[in-house]
């Protein structure tokens, strides 16, 4: 499964934003609760279904399109992540009707991984099977709160899994916000 997506500025300028997770770059499918409704990417089950065809990987069987329900109960997973981002980069108690909809999804079926090459082909994954991988990473990284950390720079809030051995990452992206910084603090070098 891969991590990370295009993002856009509220300025038009695109950048690639790893969150670290499946979890977070699902959450990262919406406004993330900021009430930005042009940061919304999923409209209808066709959206998911190309969300999850890019992030949650397709098994040998091919995958069943995202039904309504589908996209619905998406969209709780979704807003039950935002939550429980917040709540860990705040440092604050997550809520725990947000924790029971991730455990709930987390203790669906999910694809079974499978070599490729053999006689039998293995069956198709839903839109459910792949919910539940995603939910399933929630759990893991919402079970470290210490490693969701906010943006440091001063103009951003996004929130992203910090992965590395020495929990040292401080930027969403070294290629946004790591590169302004370091412009500014050359630029305040200079003029000294």
């Amino acid at each position: 499964m891969s991590a990370g997506q295009w993002m856009m500025s509220a300025e038009g300028v695109r950048w690639f934003f790893d969150a670290g997770s499946l979890a977070l770059d699902f959450g990262y499918t919406g406004d993330f609760g900021y009430g930005v409704a042009a940061w919304e990417r999923l409209h209808n089950p066709g959206d998911l279904d190309g969300w999850l065809g890019e992030h949650g990987g397709v098994a040998s069987g091919g995958r069943l399109p995202a039904t309504e329900r589908d996209f619905a109960e998406a969209l709780q997973l979704r807003a039950a992540i935002w939550e429980l981002a917040r709540a860990a980069a705040d440092g604050v108690g997550a809520d725990p009707l947000s924790i029971d909809v991730v455990n709930r999804f987390a203790r669906g079926l999910s694809p079974a991984p499978q070599l490729p090459g053999g006689a039998e082909s293995a069956p198709a994954s839903t839109a459910a099977m792949l919910l539940a991988a995603v939910a399933r990473d929630a759990v893991t990284v919402f079970s470290s709160p210490d490693r969701i950390r906010r943006c440091g720079a001063e103009d951003c809030a996004l929130i992203f899994h910090d992965g590395s051995r020495t929990q040292a990452r401080r930027w969403c992206s070294m290629q946004r916000c790591g590169n302004r910084q370091k412009v500014r603090m050359h630029r305040a070098r200079a003029s000294e």
